[in-house]
């Protein structure tokens, strides 16, 4: 039977001798196993079987038999994944496409935790034994295409700072002494990620059961306003009561294009949105609400 992934909570940036602090790999979650003779296995957090997508990870079959590696398959552009090219590869379905893809843009899987080695279950293990095993696993095969990820010790704080200047996601704080919990989300695995905000207009909101479920904002993307994202977090019971009672300035069309339905208002209220990135289709990934702003 496979195994789920150990899943991370939120974090903020800290320093920690009894942590250690790795980048948090924009991509795809994926565990793999060998087994024979000369058979390999590739699976996602929804125990999707992921081989047929990624024909170049074959060579996963050349691992000792028995081993379960956790890792992210990621597509590198100067060394930072490429999140959007990585999800276009991933939505293939026509062999002869993805066959294409698998020879002219290669995943790599960076790996950053081993379940089993040769059969025998190392998820009891503290995560500082595992990384070792792993990193000499890794080394001694020296498989181009499955990497091993990286980390450092103690100075978290800087290690977030210069990932974030890099261009990557965020990092992950994982306790050197925790044990591998095979679909549990848990606090000795933390996810930090850069807190970037937008200030938005609101253009358009929809119903919930408890008032407002979500808002439609826009905001200036490479020049005039355009809709950027569907909001549907960060709200507290009091915002999805309070909010409807302000947007009662009502319009028949939305002031910009919008792919969703919703009830359309004057473009007369601000909001903060904190987000992740942006797309290359102008989309604010990860949008959640933070607040009401005052118009200058």
């Amino acid at each position: 039977m496979n195994l789920l992934p150990m899943l991370a909570v939120r974090g903020q940036p800290f320093d920690s001798a009894d942590y250690l602090f790795e980048v948090k790999w924009n991509g795809v979650r994926a565990l793999a196993r060998s087994q024979p003779p000369g058979g390999w296995d590739l699976w996602g957090r929804d125990l999707a079987d992921y081989r047929s997508r990624y024909p170049e990870l074959q060579v996963l079959a050349a691992l000792p038999p028995g081993t379960i590696l956790d890792g992210e398959l990621v597509l590198l552009s100067h060394g930072v994944p490429d999140l959007n090219a990585i999800l276009a590869r991933h939505q293939l379905s026509n062999p002869l496409k993805i066959g294409h893809a698998s020879r002219q843009q290669p995943v790599t899987y960076v790996v950053f935790d081993i379940l089993a080695h040769q059969s025998r279950s190392l998820i009891g293990q503290p995560l500082q034994a595992r990384r070792a095993w792993l990193q000499d696993l890794l080394t001694r095969w020296g498989e181009p295409r499955v990497q091993f990820s990286e980390g450092i010790v103690g100075s978290g704080r800087s290690f977030f700072e210069q990932a974030v200047r890099q261009g990557q996601e965020g990092v992950m704080a994982k306790h050197l002494a925790s044990r591998y919990l095979p679909g549990q989300r848990s606090s000795c695995w933390l996810k930090i990620k850069p807190a970037r905000r937008l200030p938005c207009v609101i253009i358009g909101w929809d119903r919930g059961v408890c008032g407002l479920r979500g808002l439609l904002v826009a905001a200036p993307w490479n020049g005039p306003l355009r809709y950027v994202a569907n909001v549907r977090t960060g709200f507290t019971d009091q915002d999805r009561r309070r909010l409807p009672e302000l947007l009662v300035r009502a319009r028949r069309r939305p002031v910009v294009c919008c792919p969703h339905r919703g009830l359309w208002v004057e473009p007369d209220l601000l909001c903060q949105v904190n987000y992740l990135e942006w797309t290359r289709a102008g989309r604010l990934r990860g949008a959640s609400f933070r607040g009401l702003l005052a118009a200058s």
